[in-house]
């Protein structure tokens, strides 16, 4: 499983939503289970959570350096 580890923290404490908008994080994962959990949790605290899809599929958009997506601030 694979979440919200590519923000710095101070992105991730405070509120993560304002004005109709929520912060983004993404997550992957090859457990269905896993991935269902984490993305209820990632609701209850608030955030937006996009499941790219399997490890080895979401790692590459993640990937540092590399990866279109690693502390990408949405």
């Amino acid at each position: 499983m694979n979440a919200s580890n590519r923000l710095q923290p101070h992105f991730l404490t405070g509120d993560s939503s304002r004005e109709d908008c929520k912060r983004v994080l993404f997550y992957s994962g090859d457990d269905p289970d896993a991935k269902a959990a984490i993305g209820l949790l990632i609701d209850r605290l608030g955030f937006f959570g996009i499941d790219l899809g399997s490890l080895a599929m979401g790692g590459r958009f993640v990937q540092f350096p590399g990866g279109p997506l690693p502390a990408l601030n949405l």
